[in-house]
């Protein structure tokens, strides 16, 4: 697997300008080659400008950008410029975001099984707010608070009673995230106590769910999430002076179109904070990921052969699994459909119905099944849109030690940065201490 980030910068005094974006697409496979990831800033800055736009601004809202998505610096360091600050829940994550120039003592440190070591790493790089998941959780960010010298601050995650309507839902079900909800209400004194002097509880964090369809559903969760921090804060006795209603805004993976129409979000953001007791005064956090970087990406890729087996014809591309899984490349979620782009001297062509697959020595290398396009021919690129989330870090990368895509950072066709994920392997010496933090 990767073991750290290269860069290549490229001034934007060498781009090629280009009046369409197969044509783009052609300018950048000629320098860098393909496969490639081809992310535009200004889609990443409409993203952030319409998120913030729909956010009740009496509630000093603010956009954590999540890295799980998309933890590339010259993605993230985009986000950055347009506002947004950093979720991190690694320490890979943490050497990302000063990559990208983030405020660390804004940023929101995350996730379960943190350990002692990775904690006391995180305060070093001088963050302060820890989303808290159990007992052990919050007993671990006390003891490295103490063992840094350094007080700070924790939100308690909360695991709701009930499930959201999500693709995939984090709360409302068994989960390893968050508290119980009704242990917070049952035990809540015992729980508070493993804080200390050194860690202040300041806030609630409730994550619902991904790709939350309908800017109704979205409303719902947040409506709750006011309800349950506010009644929870009060129980427990800590000022709520962060409120972290998650996230969840939809927008496709890997097929064309944008997001569902959440418009309404922004009245009904506005009635919610107005109504609201306690957390009036918080300041309200909104995550996102996919909904700010998937739009900006595009995966671009050569057709290497189209080999006809039995009943069925297979696209045998210079990408695959290893580098748009999707979190899929195993089999362990179902599989996902894709849209796949030609060059616009195809799109006239027949028809052809393929079975879209990779270099990889497995059958499970396909990323797209019984796939309609019109008919090309080895040597042209194809492209995947809507994969500026989710792409190269949730793939498998290492599998047949192939080359990672470059990935690229454009604005109006002139290159910004690019830069690739390194493979292979490292030495590593097993008598010495090891920080949890990756090798350059």
């Amino acid at each position: 697997m990767p073991s750290a980030l290269s860069y290549e910068k490229v001034s934007s005094q060498n781009s090629v300008k280009s009046d369409s974006r197969f044509g783009l697409y052609s300018d950048m496979a000629s320098r860098f080659g393909t496969p490639f990831y081809l992310y535009d800033a200004e889609m990443l800055k409409r993203q952030a400008n319409t998120l913030r736009s729909l956010l009740p601004a009496d509630a000093k809202s603010r956009i954590l950008y999540s890295f799980k998505s998309n933890p590339n610096p010259i993605v993230a360091g985009q986000l950055k410029n347009y506002g947004c600050r950093a979720d991190l829940t690694s320490p890979g994550e943490i050497e990302a975001a000063r990559e990208a120039g983030f405020d660390f003592g804004s940023a929101l440190y995350g996730g379960p099984g943190k350990s002692e070591e990775e904690l006391v790493f995180a305060i070093s790089e001088g963050i302060r707010y820890f989303s808290i998941e159990s007992i052990h959780d919050l007993s671990a960010l006390r003891e490295a608070s103490v063992k840094s010298g350094q007080p700070v601050k924790a939100l308690l995650r909360i695991n709701p009673e009930e499930a959201p309507k999500a693709k995939l839902a984090m709360s409302g079900v068994a989960s390893q995230f968050g508290f119980e909800e009704i242990d917070l209400h049952e035990s809540g004194d015992e729980i508070m106590s493993k804080a200390g002097d050194s860690v202040s509880v300041v806030g609630i964090h409730i994550y619902w769910g991904t790709q939350i369809g309908e800017a109704e559903a979205l409303m719902a969760c947040f409506e709750k999430t006011v309800q349950i921090a506010e009644e929870i804060s009060e129980k427990l006795g800590f000022p709520l002076e962060v409120l972290n209603l998650g996230g969840g805004f939809p927008w496709p993976y890997a097929t064309k179109g944008e997001g569902s129409d959440l418009s309404s979000l922004k009245d009904g953001l506005a009635r919610l904070q107005a109504g609201a007791g306690s957390a009036k005064s918080a300041e309200w956090w909104f995550e996102s990921g996919r909904f700010l970087s998937a739009s900006s990406g595009t995966l671009v890729a050569r057709v290497m052969e189209v080999k006809k087996s039995k009943d069925r014809e297979f696209l045998i591309l210079d990408t695959g699994i290893h580098h748009l899984g999707g979190m899929s490349g195993l089999g362990r979620i179902p599989r996902f459909s894709i849209d796949l782009e030609v060059p616009p001297s195809r799109r006239s062509n027949e028809e052809m119905q393929v079975e879209v697959v990779g270099q990889l020595c497995t059958p499970l290398d396909c990323i797209g099944r019984r796939i309609k396009l019109p008919k090309v021919e080895p040597g042209d690129l194809v492209a995947v849109p809507n994969t500026g989330a989710y792409g190269p870090t949730a793939s498998v990368l290492g599998f047949l030690s192939r080359p990672t895509p470059v990935e690229i950072l454009h604005r109006g066709g002139d290159v910004i940065s690019s830069n690739r994920l390194r493979g292979g392997h490292e030495m590593f010496q097993p008598n010495h201490h090891h920080p949890p933090h990756a090798t350059r």
